[in-house]
């Protein structure tokens, strides 16, 4: 007899939503983009966790191996979680990956966020830029997964909806803190612009992480040159023109 696979994840989740019975959260961990590659959120202190100890588990595996290698049993056995408690909240292995890249994004926007707020950013654009770049590089030494799900809309051949993408996330929230603190100058549109900048640099990113380290420093000073010449024409100030004799 022929077990369909997708009765047997409604019973987990079924099972797993009778054992997620205690402290409720006051404030819901996951919100706006992240919500929305979720089955369903967790509004309890255990399911919360629960949700943490599955993001934590995808990130460690992708350390160690390729998006096709991890499976949902490698995740819920690193997580140390009953498959149930998956299937309550994510309805696959590709939502995880995204709801990790979408943490990831949320983690390195808040530290840039604190930067501006806490007026730690440099004075100039330019400087402010290399900031933020810097944060960008530290994070991907120091945050598990955050190097190979980074700012990526396309995973296993599926694009994430319009809703969930990254880069718009991104492009939103640096355009609003740079423009806020420096300025719009010129014509250029400026979300459009700030769109352009963030895919240019992912790609960048990713191609300094495959070339040689010799040759890696030459990646990343380029990826700033293309970043410093498409930001400038949002961010930089027209020079006074100059008086005639």
């Amino acid at each position: 007899m022929e077990i369909r696979a997708e009765p047997v994840r409604n019973l987990c989740w079924a099972m797993s939503t009778l054992m997620d019975k205690d402290v409720r959260v006051h404030e819901d961990p996951a919100k706006g983009r992240l919500a929305r590659v979720m089955r369903r959120q967790p509004v309890q202190q255990r399911g919360a966790a629960t949700v943490s100890a599955i993001l934590d588990a995808c990130a460690s595996l992708l350390n160690e191996y390729d998006y096709d290698d991890i499976t949902t049993a490698r995740i819920v056995d690193v997580a140390g979680v009953p498959i149930g408690s998956f299937y309550q909240y994510f309805p696959d292995k590709r939502s995880v990956v995204h709801a990790l890249a979408l943490r990831g994004m949320e983690t390195y926007l808040r530290e840039v966020g604190e930067l501006f707020a806490a007026d730690l950013i440099a004075d100039t654009w330019r400087e402010a830029m290399a900031q933020i770049v810097a944060v960008y590089m530290r994070m991907l030494t120091d945050v598990p997964g955050f190097g190979r799900v980074r700012f990526s809309d396309m995973l296993d051949s599926h694009r994430l909806d319009s809703s969930v993408d990254q880069y718009e996330l991104m492009a939103e929230r640096l355009a609003e803190m740079f423009v806020n603190r420096f300025g719009a100058h010129g014509d250029a549109p400026v979300m459009l612009t700030f769109r352009i900048a963030v895919q240019t640099a992912d790609a960048l990113f990713k191609l300094a992480e495959r070339v040689d380290e010799d040759d890696r420093a030459y990646v990343v000073g380029t990826a700033n040159e293309l970043l410093t010449g498409m930001l400038g024409s949002v961010l930089e100030k027209p020079q006074d023109p100059v008086q005639s004799p």
